[in-house]
């Protein structure tokens, strides 16, 4: 699953970078908008329902199907630019915008099934470690969100890498990338369709109904609320980065797109390695720390990306964006989404990492609307905002466990004295 998922991601998530660029800025952020958006509607309300009744392994592979569908239809769209400006494309044709949006519709939906599988099969696979090794859950967690988000952002490094080695130095157009892109992601959605097993993963129980709103159900627990900020974070800067920072950072700094590729894959590069070694971090020190470095990392992308002079004159520093976002994106990958499998096992694991999705591909929708329509930045100040405000949900919803955890206690000690 992890080397699979690796491959297939790794193709969405590049175009994602190239959107404003590739495209023209209105329609590739409109686009980026449309995947988050539909992201969000599906994550919601259909993705423990479509989990529910397939499964988690044909559910994973349903959505990355629907993954290559949106990689070809970007590869599309981008034929159709017909003026360009230092590498970035500033007149299309009529039909960029449609094919463009049909797309990221399509790749919005696989991706609300994807991670909601995904997370249910990661809870799964820990609480059945746990068990059988004779180990804590938490340790489990912290371990195997490491590794995956290793071999994750290590497989998306090296495609990011291969966008720019392809344009830059093999000459290849961006179309011609973003179809060899899909035809990747097929061949991995074929491959762990022929050879994952389930999981045995635990369907929210209930009628299709009760399944199609457990994500929902989950509001009413504070602890789902005050843990979001992590996410809403991490969406509003990965929102930032592909938007303004890409085209009007990068572009002028180093002179064209074609090494937006090549920052990505550092920063893909820098979170692989980092995760794994957050995992032991959080072992031996808990996670509040690396949750801190991660809104730290976020916040700095903030404040130097509009608050420390102009940073499109820094020629190659602009490489420090990519940095702090790897930084982030590490602890998102790994200690974020431990956490929720800590905070919500079992049945309410699909649910809960729905919700991860929800809020934080609601914060990119949000964001690459905003880009796509306004010029008062409004999306960097919920950055900051957001990002201040992570470690105290964190030790709010600590607080909350304990409590409850405190009072099941008691009610289980006054039970066996009765």
């Amino acid at each position: 699953m992890s080397w699979t998922l690796a491959i297939n991601h790794a193709t969405v998530t590049t175009p994602i970078l190239f959107a404003s660029s590739v495209l023209t800025n209105s329609n590739g952020q409109a686009g980026n908008a449309m995947l988050y958006g539909a992201t969000l509607i599906c994550s919601l309300f259909f993705s423990t329902l479509i989990f529910g009744v397939l499964g988690s392994k044909k559910g994973l592979s349903l959505s990355m199907g629907l993954y290559c569908v949106y990689v070809g239809l970007f590869a599309t769209a981008a034929l159709m630019c017909e003026e360009k400006v230092d590498g970035s494309c500033v007149k299309s044709n009529s039909y960029q915008l449609i094919i463009n949006l049909a797309g990221a519709f399509v790749g919005g939906i696989g991706a609300g099934i994807l991670w909601t599988c995904q997370g249910a099969f990661f809870s799964s696979i820990c609480e059945r470690v746990a068990v059988a090794e004779d180990r804590e859950t938490p340790n489990v967690t912290a371990e195997l969100a490491g590794n995956f988000a290793l071999i994750f952002l290590a497989m998306e490094a090296a495609v990011r890498a291969s966008a720019t080695l392809l344009t830059k130095y093999a000459h290849l157009n961006y179309p011609a990338v973003f179809y060899i892109f899909s035809g990747l992601a097929l061949a991995s959605a074929l491959a762990f369709h022929v050879l994952a097993t389930e999981t045995g993963s635990t369907a929210p129980s209930g009628s299709l109904c009760a399944k199609a709103t457990s994500a929902i159900r989950l509001w009413k627990d504070p602890k789902i609320w005050v843990l979001q900020c992590t996410n809403l974070t991490f969406g509003f800067a990965a929102a930032w980065l592909g938007g303004y920072v890409g085209r009007y950072i990068v572009n002028p700094a180093l002179h064209g797109a074609q090494f937006i590729g090549f920052a990505g894959a550092m920063l893909s590069a820098l979170a692989s390695v980092l995760s794994a070694g957050l995992g032991v971090v959080a072992r031996k020190l808990g996670k509040g720390p690396v949750v801190a470095l991660g809104a730290a990392a976020f916040l700095m992308l903030a404040v130097l990306s509009k608050f420390v002079g102009n940073p499109a004159t820094w020629g190659w520093g602009v490489l420090v964006f990519y940095l702090l976002m790897g930084i982030g994106r590490a602890v998102y990958e790994s200690t974020n989404k431990a956490i929720f499998a800590d905070f919500f096992p079992g049945e309410a694991s699909a649910g809960a990492f729905a919700n991860v999705f929800v809020f934080g591909t609601l914060a990119s929708t949000i964001a690459f609307t905003l880009g796509a329509t306004s010029k008062n930045l409004s999306e960097l100040y919920l950055l900051m905002i957001f990002a201040i405000l992570t470690v105290p949900g964190y030790i709010t919803a600590s607080f909350v466990k304990r409590c409850e955890e405190s009072s099941s206690a008691d009610c289980a000690e006054s039970s066996s004295s009765a």
